[in-house]
């Protein structure tokens, strides 16, 4: 629960203006530095800005589905929307942060203290 509120509270760090948590929802196609091209399928954004979904890597054909908590036991993501932010804890370990702009979801990733790169998607 404590990791909850981290990544609610590290969303709501953003000031831009409030979207719509449908916003989110569809397909999105990128790529993140230093992992290579990624997918990212939102098929709902819960009333509590819970994301429902998966993310697809071409590296190793990598999928990991977004559920209740981070897991990597169980291949789970956590995502929580929150006004134009989203924000990821990925099941193989780091943060994503990615602001909605129109049809880009763009932000970094990070890994612990020694990755920090660039995370871009677009809207298929």
């Amino acid at each position: 629960m404590h990791r909850r509120r981290l990544i609610l509270a590290m969303a709501c760090l953003v000031p831009c203006a409030v979207h719509a948590q449908s916003g989110f929802v569809g397909q999105w196609q990128g790529e993140v530095e230093g992992i290579g091209k990624a997918r990212l399928y939102i098929t709902a954004v819960k009333p509590s800005g819970q994301v429902e979904g998966r993310m697809e890597f071409e590296l190793k054909s990598y999928v990991s589905s977004f559920g209740d908590d981070f897991d990597a036991a169980r291949n789970t993501n956590y995502g929580m929307v929150a006004g134009p932010s989203l924000v990821i804890e990925s099941a193989l370990g780091g943060w994503y942060h990615l602001v909605l702009n129109d049809n880009q979801l763009s932000g970094v990733y990070w890994r612990g203290t020694t990755f920090r790169g660039v995370a871009s998607f677009t809207r298929v």
